[in-house]
């Protein structure tokens, strides 16, 4: 065993677990708070929902865009530096934003929360535990573990918050609290943290050849997990912001939607704890070709599934929760089994920045697909066989092999 390799930190070490308490704050602060801040600032500021959803996408545009450069930074320099300056530009914007009056100032500070998300967040960041820790599946897996409860612990505070002290007070604590944790956490235990170019000497010699990125863009692999990840990234932010009129236009009363919507957080993370179960016995290749093929049969049970009432729900819930939560993991595993953890930083920004295309037009285009077919059958029969052509990109992906020498 090499030094490098001694010194990598165990899967169940404070680091993984402060880098997963991290992530959880990220997650509850910069991506779910905004749903709750929509209502109360349009009562107060009388901007549109599309004025304040055209400022979300125009985050989520910045965050795709500064997903390569980012990997880059981190491959070279790992994490440290770039994790803490992202959390601490991410707290004082939260601030700023509590002050804000106009629209394009609005605008001005999503892109600066896009840029600090793709500093602290996403699959990018997961080459700090890909380079600095022994069994890095495990580890991923334990922090999509805690990440997973981040709407559960952060929507009931922001929601108290907003009641007890309005929106603006609310995003100051919230962003004082994102300081505390994520700032603290960052600066304290990334400190040392190594990217792909100080991994040890035999990928030190291996960075004189060509760009991992370029070799990866090379490969089968690599393109069919865009397809992948592309259309599941698509189907499932296009759900979210559908569901409802969806089952509505099905007869489904909201009640019964908005429980069963509360199953699926807990259906991910039951997913990653079977995954924690089988450890190290099963390969992401053959976990993502199980998985890859049960997007349809989810997509289909949503179509089908309210015929059989609560039940129906209860079982695409169920289905939806586990896929996902599974096919998260392969995403970011199964990235480093395939094309391998040099430059994985790199690469899976490269990914990250191409499948942000259609999570960020997903609704959108859900919403012309239902407007020009009159209704959401023919959209879930479109994404049926999206899926299908999805599952056949991964195992396109599974069964590409690198070129010895």
């Amino acid at each position: 065993m090499t030094g490098a390799e001694d010194r990598r930190h165990a899967p169940s070490s404070p680091f993984v677990w402060a880098f997963a308490i991290s992530q959880m704050a990220g997650w509850g602060v910069l991506y779910f708070s905004f749903t709750l801040l929509v209502g109360p600032m349009q009562a107060e500021l009388g901007w549109s929902k599309t004025d304040l959803n055209g400022a979300l996408t125009v985050g989520l545009l910045t965050t795709a865009a500064a997903s390569l450069p980012v990997g880059y930074c981190i491959d070279r320099y790992g994490g440290h530096l770039l994790m803490t300056l992202g959390a601490i530009l991410a707290a004082g914007l939260l601030v700023a934003w509590s002050t804000v009056e106009t629209l394009p100032a609005f605008y001005l500070l999503w892109i600066g929360l896009g840029l600090a998300t793709a500093m602290t967040m996403g699959e990018p960041v997961f080459a700090v535990l890909t380079v600095n820790v022994r069994e890095y599946r495990r580890a991923i897996t334990y922090v999509a573990f805690v990440t997973g409860l981040s709407s559960t612990a952060f929507i009931p505070l922001m929601n108290l918050l907003i009641g007890w002290y309005g929106w603006r007070t609310a995003l100051v604590i919230l962003g004082l609290i994102y300081l505390a944790v994520a700032g603290s956490l960052n600066a304290i235990f990334l400190r040392g943290t190594r990217g792909t170019g100080r991994a040890g000497a035999k990928e030190a010699a291996a960075d004189a050849g060509p760009s991992p990125l370029r070799m990866a863009l090379r490969r089968r692999a690599f393109w069919g997990l865009v397809v992948c990840f592309s259309v599941q990234t698509f189907a499932f932010s296009g759900i979210t912001y559908h569901v409802i009129p969806m089952l509505q236009e099905k007869g489904q009363p909201l009640d019964a939607i908005v429980a069963m919507m509360a199953m699926i957080g807990p259906a991910q993370v039951s997913g990653r704890l079977v995954l924690h179960f089988f450890g190290e016995r099963v390969s992401m290749r053959t976990l993502g070709s199980a998985a890859a093929p049960v997007l349809p049969l989810v997509l289909l049970l949503l179509l089908v599934g309210p015929s059989f009432g609560f039940a129906g729900l209860v079982a695409y819930a169920l289905l939806s929760g586990v896929t996902n939560g599974l096919l998260i993991i392969v995403r970011i595993v199964g990235l480093a089994e395939i094309l391998g953890t040099r430059g994985y930083g790199q690469i899976s920004g490269a990914l990250m920045a191409i499948i942000m295309l259609p999570r960020t037009a997903a609704p959108l285009a859900m919403a012309a697909m239902w407007q020009a077919f009159g209704g959401y059958d023919t959209v879930l029969w479109i994404m049926i066989a999206a899926a299908a052509v999805g599952a056949v990109g991964f195992w396109v992906a599974a069964a590409d092999r690198p070129k010895v020498g």
